[in-house]
């Protein structure tokens, strides 16, 4: 992803959207492109995290990232999250990005069976990555919900050295030293990708040119508005707006957890994808109507567009 101009460029982790039943809801995905690229968002992470990818199969993980390639239409750039604890199973799923005009790849590190050294993850990653031919790498690191906790600067080393397609890292990790690092050995060869929305206008001020996260499938509009305070030097009305970003963050995360909460927020102001697949709980009528009043209680649906 281009992310050079004076604005950080923001990434949304796309939701899947499933119907009551639990099967994925095709016929949204569009309107989810829609939305996101007339918000002006430069990319979409395709089938991690936020997409649930883990809690898809292959065959749905391959219909997702095409449907993604199709509805983006050149107006955002597709990457595909190819991660996997079998090896085989990501390669593939790499080897058929390619195929089907994905513009990058990415993937966590195995989640069960761990590696226990950067040479080690390196060693699963590299028949993930040239599984894909030429298209840039991207390393996602977050140690919290994979439980791998090999610095992500200890991994960019290894990975400059020994993956011919690396191309930078998503960084969702609090670990503000560890992104410092990243930043100071990528210099401008490699781009760091914050991958949370909580500390986007300290990664700014890093000098973080690239955002990628789950929070801008319903809030875009604000870190946009946010990025552009910071690209003109309007700290005070930036801070304003991580304030209230903050505020938002912690509302909606307050109705059974984040996701769940955000893509209910999401059916508030963007595009509704529907429920989340188990183990994870959803929103009722009760809690989508509690959560409406209190994100207009805190200005935030005020300041959305619609």
């Amino acid at each position: 992803m281009d992310a050079h101009g004076s604005v950080m460029a923001l990434a949304t982790a796309a939701f899947t959207p499933f119907d009551q039943d639990g099967s994925v809801a095709w016929q949204t995905i569009e309107r989810q492109a829609d939305q996101l690229a007339g918000w002006g968002c430069a990319a979409v992470y395709v089938g991690g995290t936020a997409g649930e990818g883990a809690s898809l199969t292959r065959d749905e993980r391959r219909e997702l990232l095409e449907r993604w390639c199709a509805a983006a239409g050149g107006r955002m750039q597709v990457i595909a999250h190819v991660g996997h604890t079998s090896q085989r199973e990501a390669a593939a799923l790499a080897r058929h990005a390619q195929d089907v005009g994905a513009d990058a790849i990415s993937a966590v590190p195995p989640y069960f069976h761990k590696p226990a050294t950067p040479a080690e993850l390196v060693d699963f990653l590299a028949p993930i990555a040239a599984a894909a031919g030429e298209l840039p790498f991207v390393y996602y690191h977050i140690p919290g919900m994979t439980g791998v906790h090999i610095p992500a600067s200890a991994v960019l080393v290894e990975a400059i050295e020994r993956l011919p397609t690396f191309a930078g890292i998503k960084f969702a990790a609090g670990d503000v030293a560890d992104l410092q690092r990243c930043l100071a050995l990528a210099r401008d060869e490699y781009e760091l990708y914050i991958g949370n929305a909580q500390l986007i206008l300290v990664a700014a001020g890093l000098g973080v040119r690239a955002a990628i996260g789950s929070v801008y499938n319903f809030a875009a509009p604000l870190y946009l508005r946010l990025l552009r305070h910071v690209a003109a030097g309007e700290l005070d009305q930036a801070r304003q707006c991580q304030r209230l970003a903050q505020r938002t963050i912690e509302t909606v995360g307050g109705y059974a957890g984040e996701l769940p909460g955000f893509k209910a927020a999401a059916g508030l102001t963007a595009v509704d994808c529907g429920p989340c697949r188990p183990p994870m709980p959803s929103l009722d009528d009760r809690q989508r109507d509690a959560m409406a009043d209190a994100l207009g209680a805190i200005g935030f649906l005020d300041r959305h567009p619609s």
